[in-house]
């Protein structure tokens, strides 16, 4: 356990390294929301979308939260994945005394305290000084956090994912920026998934990208019904597991690669 902890520590002070990085990465987040409240309050008060499942207070709200929760469950760990594979170093990480995946996610996770002191606490403190909406049902904040959780993890593996195609290709920055696009649409991360066209909200409901923001951030804004969160929790959990597995048949199978090509 301590050496998963020595782990966290160095994803800790990775992220800290470049402390102008760290201001640059909370100023970013500061003017994306602005712009996208600005956005969306003037295209709601021109009267250019109309008929709408959601209306402008809740756009707003889900918006603000939405960009909040991205400090948490953003991941930045495919390149790193990439680089280790495609330099030939997985090889001399493969046979330390500790799993590959595990220290990733431990590097992750001391990655993610950093983003929650220095970018989360303050994005929040800001909201709440700057805007007068009631952004979360106090009453479903617990399952709120459970499926943030849930979303971390669903992420990370997504993540792994992708980073591991690298075992088959050898220019991976295409993929990867196309996979980005696709999931940053469908996830809900950009425009809430209940303005998305019928056809493509019904194909998202077969794709795992929505139980990474459009879920969590619906728990955390909208009254629900306790079967209704039961059953958005449960999507996640499902795709947890689906994503888990294709992510250890690809380490298996990456693994053998590499043995076969004698990496």
């Amino acid at each position: 356990m301590k050496k998963y902890i020595d782990y966290i520590r160095i994803g800790m002070k990775e992220h800290l390294v470049y402390p102008s990085a760290v201001c640059a990465k909370l100023f970013s987040k500061i003017i994306y929301l602005y712009l996208q409240f600005c956005i969306w309050s003037a295209l709601f008060s021109s009267g250019s979308i109309k008929n709408l499942a959601i209306n402008k207070t809740d756009t707003l709200r889900y918006i603000v939260v939405a960009t909040i929760v991205s400090t948490v469950i953003e991941c930045n760990i495919i390149e790193k994945i990439n680089a280790q594979i495609q330099s030939g170093n997985i090889a001399t990480e493969l046979i330390r005394p500790i799993g590959f995946k595990r220290m990733l996610f431990s590097r992750h996770l001391g990655d993610t305290a950093i983003k929650i002191i220095c970018c989360l606490l303050p994005l929040i403190g800001l909201v709440k000084a700057s805007v007068s909406l009631q952004l979360l049902c106090i009453e479903q904040i617990g399952f709120g956090i459970i499926s943030i959780l849930l979303a971390y993890g669903i992420q990370f593996l997504y993540s792994i994912i992708i980073g591991l195609l690298a075992f088959w290709l050898i220019v991976t920055w295409p993929i990867n920026m196309f996979l980005s696009a696709i999931y940053k649409l469908l996830s809900g991360v950009w425009i809430p998934v209940t303005m998305f066209p019928e056809i493509l909200y019904r194909i998202n409901l077969f794709l795992p990208f929505r139980a990474i923001y459009s879920i969590p951030v619906s728990v955390l804004t909208n009254s629900m019904k306790m079967n209704v969160i039961w059953q958005s929790i449960g999507v996640q959990i499902i795709w947890l597991v689906i994503l888990y597995i294709l992510m250890q048949f690809l380490w298996h199978e990456g693994r053998n690669k590499l043995v076969v090509q004698g990496g």
